[in-house]
């Protein structure tokens, strides 16, 4: 029988190598991608990747292939894979796409990249690469390479100029890196680019090369915190493709272009923080820039009035041109822009009232008009598109009272309106309907009263210098600040305050009211209360010693009230670096930890006090216990017996010696406290203990040395900030009348700065008038 197609055995022998071919070529793929799994150490994400299944290959996970079975792409991203970069992806010579994005992948940049001359498209974000770019990359890389994206990594050097040759280069991001030198004028020769991320580069002071202006078909130029300085260009306005331009935190110069504004397609113009002077100057056909969702000209000295047409702009979402010197009204019409969520204008020298219809046409969410010349009343609905969140409008002079609207808005956070002429009582929505967490009225003429009980949410609540009456609230789980001076408050301040009423408090000011009746001794169970100042009110009884043992407490103020009885010893502690009891009732010997300087007028105005500290420069107002005929340093039972019995001339010799005694005793004390102040140099941080502690320290029991120059002490201490023990050496330096004191201090200052291993570190100075300390 005659063959049908007498060529179809030639065909099928010549194919035979061809499919072969194919074969072993898949084979060898398959290999170098479990190659590449085990050069990350066989990841569990990489599981699917079996070599039992190798002539699979191509159905693997995150592995794509064209119709003939070669590697075109690798998508890897967020694989949470880590490791170097491994060489056989070289290897793959159809790959096209590779995306190993977010992931923990270390090494320079992977020139074995180079092998693989079908490259489009290069995705190396968010690892660890470091080190220099290579010099010849875009001399290497593929030619027909569109995007290259290395944000996010740890790179270093220049940014290579060969990267002008890669013509085809249509996405090039190199953010968020730690690349030097000034950016290369030769990337202007990338005239298809459509993206430029260059921003969070520790670049050289420079200026946006006149190059660019051939970047006409860009679409995204992201240049924030580069160290721009310099104009900003004028060529960005020929820029008619631009979509987002962002220039911010830099060091720009000069004032806007007119024709960004014109730009048909801009969505987001953003040039924060910048040095950028004039004014918002815009054409006719700023209309045309209806695509605007955000302007951000905000940390400027732009000034001038906001455009009327600003509020033609239909898709504005965003408007933020806080910290400039921007004047006049806001114009009423940006009260009726449909896309606005987010208007902040703070620190400028705005006038007139806020737009009365600003919020009852869009889903507004933030206004921020603090620090402005502002009047008028808030306008009431703010919150009626239902997710209003932030409202600040401090240091202004807007009137009327708090609207209903705005009290009962279910999403309400936070609400700023210190220093204000606002008047009338707080709606009791604002207490019950919404979920407040900062809330400040400070300054203005509100009435009414606290619920006993707070929002569940609230951790700062600042109402002082107002008119606010009844009782302090019993609970409120969440706060954190409570400021309510110069208010007409009054009652016993809860026992529950304390009981868990206010676990999380840290500041609580109740002074300037009319609280009467005892500290209640449940308050020390604030374990994280830094600052209580409940003074000028109309407090009584003791007291409580448990206030010694509340761990954090730094500032204390119970003065002008009735408080009586002795001062507890177990207030006496590092931490407590400020304390006032003056105005007061309270009797006894001031506690020898208080007899310092540092505490000079803590304890004025209590005539029952006494201290054992003699001299002009303690505790000012404080009589001697020792001329009011008792001390607790008084001469004991025992030698008075022994005076007696000794006659009069041990009686006399006795005298002489006591008086040399307190003669010497006085003079110790005033080496150190002479003079009203103590001036403070540190040079360091943190110290971690306070002057007082030091004063303290300055007794005969811790004198190690005597020199001609001074003493030396050694000072014990507990560092307020993580309560560790420590000692300092003290020298008291004696100084005479005519020393300058800044010659001391600058002498001091050297020696601060000074760090060799055999010099001692030295963390502060105190000056004062007779003693200097070291």
């Amino acid at each position: 029988m005659e063959t049908a197609c007498p060529y179809l055995p030639g065909l099928l022998l010549a194919l035979l190598p061809c499919c072969c071919l194919l074969h072993a070529g898949a084979a060898y793929e398959a290999q170098l991608l479990l190659q590449i799994k085990r050069a990350w150490g066989d990841p569990p994400v990489l599981a699917g990747w079996n070599a039992s299944a190798a002539s699979a290959h191509c159905t693997w996970p995150y592995v794509a292939c064209d119709t003939a079975g070669s590697v075109t792409g690798l998508a890897l991203a967020d694989a949470n894979v880590s490791g170097p970069f491994p060489d056989a992806v070289g290897g793959l010579a159809g790959l096209t796409h590779l995306d190993i994005s977010n992931n923990s992948i270390t090494g320079a940049f992977p020139t074995t990249l180079y092998r693989c001359a079908s490259l489009l498209y290069i995705d190396l974000s968010e690892n660890y690469f470091g080190g220099e770019l290579p010099a010849n990359i875009g001399h290497s890389l593929a030619a027909s390479l569109t995007t290259l994206v290395l944000s996010g990594n740890e790179f270093n050097g220049t940014i290579p100029r060969s990267l002008s040759s890669l013509l085809n280069l249509r996405h090039l991001m190199l953010d968020n890196n730690r690349l030097v030198g000034t950016v290369p004028a030769g990337l202007g020769a990338l005239t298809r680019l459509q993206t430029l991320w260059l921003a969070s580069n520790p670049f050289a002071p420079g200026e946006l090369p006149a190059s660019f202006k051939n970047l006409t078909s860009l679409v995204n130029l992201w240049a924030a915190r580069c160290n721009l300085t310099g104009d900003l260009p004028g060529y960005l306005a020929d820029m008619q493709e631009l979509e987002v331009l962002d220039l911010s935190a830099n060091s720009l110069t000069g004032s806007i272009p007119r024709g960004v504004w014109n730009l048909r397609k801009l969505r987001r113009m953003t040039v924060f923080k910048n040095n950028l002077t004039g004014d918002l100057a815009v054409d006719d056909g700023f209309a045309a820039a209806k695509s605007l969702t955000m302007i951000d000209v905000s940390v400027n000295n732009l000034s001038g009035v906001i455009p009327q047409v600003l509020g033609h702009l239909e898709n504005l979402t965003y408007l933020n041109l806080f910290s400039n010197n921007f004047s006049g009204e806001i114009p009423a019409s940006i009260g009726w822009l449909p896309s606005l969520q987010a208007l902040r204008l703070y620190s400028n020298r705005f006038t007139g009232t806020l737009p009365p219809e600003l919020g009852k046409h869009s889903v507004l969410g933030y206004v921020e008009v603090d620090d402005n010349d502002l009047t008028g009343a808030i306008p009431e609905g703010l919150c009626a598109g239902g997710q209003f969140h932030y409202l600040t409008a401090e240091r202004n002079h807007l009137n009327g009272s708090i609207p209903a609207g705005l009290a009962s808005c279910a999403t309400l956070l936070t609400l700023d309106l210190d220093d204000n002429r606002l008047t009338g009582d707080v709606p009791e929505a604002l207490w019950t309907d919404t979920q407040l967490m900062f809330l400040t009225l400070q300054s203005n003429q509100l009435t009414g009263s606290l619920p006993a009980s707070m929002p569940g949410n609230l951790t700062t609540l600042q109402i002082g210098n107002n008119q606010f009456g009844s009782g302090i609230p019993a609970a409120a789980a969440t706060l954190r600040v409570f400021t309510a001076e110069n208010n007409q408050f009054s009652g016993a301040i809860p026992a529950s305050l304390g009981d868990g009423g206010m676990p999380l408090l840290q500041r609580l000011n109740l002074s300037g009211n009319q609280l009467y009746g005892a500290i209640p001794k449940s308050v020390a169970d604030l374990r994280q209360l830094t600052v209580m100042d409940m003074s000028r009110n109309q407090l009584s009884g003791p007291i409580p010693a448990e206030l010694g043992a509340m761990p954090v407490l730094s500032v204390l103020d119970l003065s002008s009230n009735k408080l009586s009885g002795a001062i507890p010893p177990a207030l006496v502690k590092p931490n407590l670096s400020s304390i006032n009891l003056s105005s007061n009732h309270l009797s006894g010997q001031v506690p020898t930890g208080f007899a310092t300087a540092a505490y000079d007028d803590s304890f004025r105005d209590n005539p029952g006090l006494c201290t054992d500290a003699p001299g002009p420069g303690y505790l000012a107002g404080v009589r001697s216990c020792v001329a009011a005929g008792g001390s607790t340093r008084a001469v004991s039972h025992a030698l008075r017996t022994g005076l007696l019995v000794a006659g009069g001339g041990g009686a006399l010799l006795a005298a002489v010696a006591l008086a040399l005694i307190l003669a010497r005793d006085i003079r110790q004390r005033r080496r150190v406290a002479v003079g009203d102040e103590w001036k403070v140099t540190p040079f360091v941080q943190d110290l971690g203990f306070g002057e007082a502690h030091i004063l303290q320290g300055l007794t005969e029991e811790n004198l190690i040395g005597r020199g001609g120059s001074g003493h030396v002490y050694r000072v014990t201490y507990t560092n307020r900030l993580d309560g560790s023990a420590g000692a300092v050496a003290v020298k008291r330096i004696r100084v005479d009348a005519g020393t300058l004191e800044r010659e001391f201090e600058s002498e001091a200052g050297i020696l601060g700065n000074v760090r060799h291993n055999n010099v001692v570190r030295l963390l502060c100075c105190l000056s004062g008038a007779e003693d200097k300390l070291l």
